[in-house]
């Protein structure tokens, strides 16, 4: 009972690759890069990783996450309700979403830059707080963090088989079994299925 099978993430076995989002193509490349060696090797697991970036960023569409989701209020004016974000860095077509007072950012985040002005991304700059002030719509040279608002409950299975809990924006909705998409800041995962309340994803890797 330790384990869930050949697929969960602890096993390093194929399925488990595949379950995490490594491709096939990838994991052949990757062979072919170490090639054949009579010697004991530790495999460079960081170089699998990188083959399979590669091969996939190009179309994994971005979406925003936020883990142990901490609360914050923000005031000041603002005069929009909505924002258009793109959904790949070198794509044209954009995303819209929703936002409002309450936003959700992650608890690292806050823990580590509360009292400093940061920037949420493609919004506005704020001074952090449980209670933050809008300070400036410049983009400034300034910490820049994700955000969520009213956000949908998500879980991704890291390799240590542990949970990431947080919420991730509703454009998640839209994402297929099997789709990979990558976490702003947090890394590419894998669809897997909705089950009590959660989005479940598998994390691939950074």
């Amino acid at each position: 009972g330790k384990y869930i099978g050949w697929e969960d993430p602890r096993t390093w076995s194929i399925q488990s690759l595949r379950m995490r989002g490594i491709s096939p193509e990838a994991i052949r490349e990757f062979v072919r890069e170490i090639g054949m060696n009579k010697q004991d090797v530790t495999v460079p697991i960081e170089s699998l990783y990188a083959v399979n970036r590669r091969m996939i960023d190009a179309h994994a569409l971005r979406y925003f996450f936020v883990e142990n989701g901490k609360k914050i209020k923000v005031k000041g004016k603002y005069g929009k309700t909505e924002v258009e974000i793109p959904v790949h860095p070198e794509k044209e077509e954009t995303r819209k979403i929703k936002f409002g007072r309450d936003l959700y950012i992650s608890a690292d985040d806050f823990d580590k830059l509360s009292g400093k002005e940061i920037r949420l991304l493609h919004l506005y700059n704020i001074k952090l707080g449980e209670e933050s002030k809008i300070t400036s719509l410049e983009n400034k040279d300034i910490p820049k963090i994700q955000w969520v608002y009213n956000g949908l409950n998500v879980r991704v299975l890291m390799p240590n088989g542990m949970w990431a809990v947080g919420k991730a924006e509703k454009g998640i909705s839209k994402i297929k079994k099997e789709e990979i998409v990558q976490f702003e800041r947090f890394g590419f995962v894998k669809y897997d299925r909705q089950k009590d309340g959660f989005k479940e994803f598998w994390f691939a890797h950074k």
